[in-house]
């Protein structure tokens, strides 16, 4: 039987945790953290409440404006202290904070977790949890001073589903957790679907229960009236630049987040399996702990949250933002959980219950790093020191010479702030360029809270040794020390009735939807894109041959040769894109038959630009040279689709050719095989249905979750036929 851990080992075991990933995190701040605050800061924080301070005029409303959908009370509240307790604006006091902050919620989970587990179940969710927030994946709310609301909101998060779990509705603790939960909606907009979410999991749990319960609704209410009241009250411009698209970009950007870390489509069917089986265990026991509650209700808000992020980003979705990380990290948290409580020893397949634990985990793992050290991660490392020193230089050449040249051009604009006016109001004042870290104003003296934590961020590699250390031996002290108190037994797991049916209807839903593609079970992606590109009517390879050229190539390096994405999209083009220097040159394609009124050719690069062209020679069937037809413009972005009209051409011969006059390296034209057709409309069509099937991941993890599907309604049937185990 377990034994609960000595209280001071605990606590060892969670500051072990919170300070390894506060030194972790301020080792990113000093590395990547710039002396000047960029973008929204300037209004939100500089124009909104530093100025009025500065001038005496500030009011408490300035608190509560909205940014965007949000309303970041408590994001204002710890800036304006941090410029009146410090006396001054600088970001790398502000990123100091926020990973206190965090810190904070690291400490408060993981000695809850403590209390609750199996000494080596919390020590594995300690170092799983440790190492996703330690890993820079979330540089954004690292290193940006603005960010302190996700921290504020994940604390709020846990103490109101903790509370409220915990408590007998209407006790005082219930009624401080309610406090939290009211709290959560002045950090993010999505923090209403947290009093929801604990609603839910009363109401699943306990049908009948305790009305008082039914509370945190109220709070739920208020907070999706605060979205209401301010996109009512928004600017129509400007003030909500992504919005929701249509029901499959919807579905493509939830799939999508639902498999974060792991990246790769139907990640989530093996991400949330451990929450699903929780969910299923736990559905009707009014017995069921607070502590299974709670992971519940953490996993239900970050399934909220991610349909929130699906449905307000979906029109533009292109993938992971940095800061989504830590609105994600609950998911994968409740799903740890919900496999520490499962336990390997309870089901009935002990070696591939091993074996998917080892699978989780390591897609977790993987996920974190490749986030954390590629991608997007990787490339504002590599321009986090040229930026700030941007930022810097031309503050400071306004600063000294009232010169803002620098602050105009459009590379400063980017990583500073696009409203240059805003910028230079504000400098303008001596109040508030006092404000300013002496390494941007040297007119200013250096101040002690600069100092310190500039000092500290140095020393982070040292300090994180330490809690280092502080961590593994709360880690091992817990293991082997016990008290005589017997903890919360591992769950008895049982047959769930709902779990065919949850089963097979997910299996129908996923297939059904599998034939919103024209190809429903191609699920390759070289395959589908030579599907699309060659269909019936397709002349087929192109064949190109250079003619002429700045230095004759073999013409297979031709083929694939357009810095297309992604990358199996490229094996149906041919163009004169070069990894290697540039290359001109005039290409023909094969000779092909004009039996139909219209060719749609896709194409892409540069084809109208001056020294490039893209155009359908016409031809005697004896090679005699009729014409050309010239592709019109505007270039395309990536892809574009030309309908060349050649009913005046019929019993006559046709070959594509590709011009290429142009020196830069960067200039390039691809096409692929011309498409012979009736219709013309068949361009604008193929224009349409281009942008669908770029969602193909959507359809791969629609097959996967079919295929989940079928398995877990097989294992579900075999569990209510098998015996059970003794004990």
């Amino acid at each position: 039987m377990m034994r609960l851990r000595p209280q001071f080992f605990a606590w060892c075991e969670a500051a072990g945790a919170a300070g390894l990933v506060f030194f972790a995190r301020l080792g990113e701040i000093h590395r990547h953290t710039g002396d000047v605050a960029l973008n929204d800061q300037w209004k939100i924080e500089a124009a909104d409440l530093l100025a009025p301070w500065v001038d005496g005029t500030l009011r408490p409303g300035a608190f509560f404006a909205p940014h965007f959908e949000h309303v970041p009370v408590w994001t204002r509240l710890t800036t304006w202290l941090e410029v009146v307790l410090t006396g001054r604006w600088d970001p790398f006091v502000q990123t100091t904070v926020n990973a206190v902050l965090y810190a904070v919620f690291a400490a408060l989970f993981v000695r809850w977790i403590a209390g609750h587990l199996r000494a080596a179940a919390a020590a594995g969710v300690t170092l799983l949890f440790v190492i996703g927030s330690a890993l820079p994946h979330a540089w954004e709310n690292i290193t940006w001073g603005f960010q302190s609301q996700f921290p504020f909101a994940l604390i709020f998060l846990f103490l109101h589903a903790v509370g409220s779990c915990a408590h007998a509705p209407g006790s005082r603790r219930w009624w401080w957790a309610q406090a939290a939960g009211a709290a959560g909606l002045l950090t993010l907009a999505g923090m209403w679907i947290a009093p929801l979410a604990v609603v839910l999991v009363g109401l699943w749990v306990q049908p009948r229960g305790p009305r008082l319960r039914l509370f945190p609704l109220v709070l739920a209410a208020a907070g999706l009236g605060m979205i209401v009241v301010v996109r009512a009250t928004a600017p129509v411009e400007g003030a909500f630049a992504q919005n929701a698209g249509s029901p499959l970009h919807f579905l493509h950007a939830l799939l999508d987040l639902l498999s974060w870390p792991a990246g790769w489509p139907g990640a989530l069917t093996i991400l949330n399996l451990p929450l699903l089986l929780l969910a299923l265990q736990l559905r009707g026991r009014a017995a069921a702990g607070a502590f299974d509650r709670t992971v519940l209700a953490l996993g239900a808000w970050a399934i909220g949250q991610v349909a929130a992020l699906a449905f307000a980003r979906s029109s533009d979705y292109s993938g992971y933002v940095s800061r989504y990380g830590e609105l994600l990290m609950p998911l994968v948290l409740a799903n740890a959980l919900a496999l520490a409580r499962l336990g390997v020893a309870a089901f009935r397949w002990r070696p591939a219950a091993a074996a998917f634990a080892l699978i989780w985990t390591g897609l977790v793992l993987t996920g974190w790093w490749n986030l954390s050290t590629g991608g997007h991660t990787a490339y504002f490392h590599e321009h986090s020191g040229p930026n700030a020193r941007i930022r810097r230089e031309a503050v400071q050449a306004y600063l000294l010479r009232h010169d803002r040249t620098q602050l105009e051009l459009p590379g400063t604009r980017w990583v500073l702030y696009q409203g240059v006016e805003q910028v230079t109001s504000l400098l303008d004042r001596p109040g508030f360029r006092a404000l300013l870290p002496t390494s941007v104003n040297p007119a200013n003296p250096p101040d002690p809270a600069g100092r310190a934590v500039r000092w500290l961020q140095a020393r982070a590699p040292l300090w994180a040794g330490l809690a280092g250390v502080v961590l593994v031996v709360g880690v091992v002290a817990s293991c082997r020390h016990r008290e005589e108190e017997p903890a919360r037994p591992d769950l008895d797991l049982r047959p769930e009735p709902l779990l065919p049916w949850f089963a097979g209807g997910m299996m129908v839903a996923a297939t059904a939807l599998l034939f919103c593609w024209p190809h429903p079970f191609t699920f390759g992606a070289a395959a589908r894109w030579r599907q699309f590109f060659l269909p019936p009517g397709s002349v087929g390879p192109l064949n190109l041959h250079i003619v002429t050229g700045s230095e004759m190539r073999t013409d297979d390096r031709l083929v694939g040769a357009a810095p297309l994405s992604p990358e199996e999209l490229r094996a149906v083009f041919s163009g004169t894109s070069s990894e290697e220097e540039a290359l001109t040159c005039t290409a023909w394609s094969k000779v092909f038959p004009i039996r139909a009124p219209w060719f749609v050719v896709p194409h892409a690069g540069f084809p109208i630009s001056i020294g490039n062209g893209l155009r359908l020679r016409i031809e005697e069937t004896d090679g005699r040279l009729v014409t050309e037809v010239s592709c019109p413009g505007p270039n395309p972005r990536e892809i574009g689709f030309w309908a060349a009209d050649v009913r005046s051409f019929q019993g006559r011969n046709a070959r594509l050719v590709l011009y290429d006059g142009r020196t830069e390296t960067e200039a390039w034209v691809a096409a692929a095989p011309p498409i012979a057709t009736d219709d013309p409309a068949l361009a604008t069509r193929l224009a349409t249905e281009l942008a669908h099937e770029r969602l193909a991941a959507t359809h791969l993890a629609l097959g996967w979750i079919a295929v989940a599907g079928v398995i877990l309604l097989a294992a579900g049937r075999l569990d209510r036929a098998g015996p059970r185990p003794p004990g």
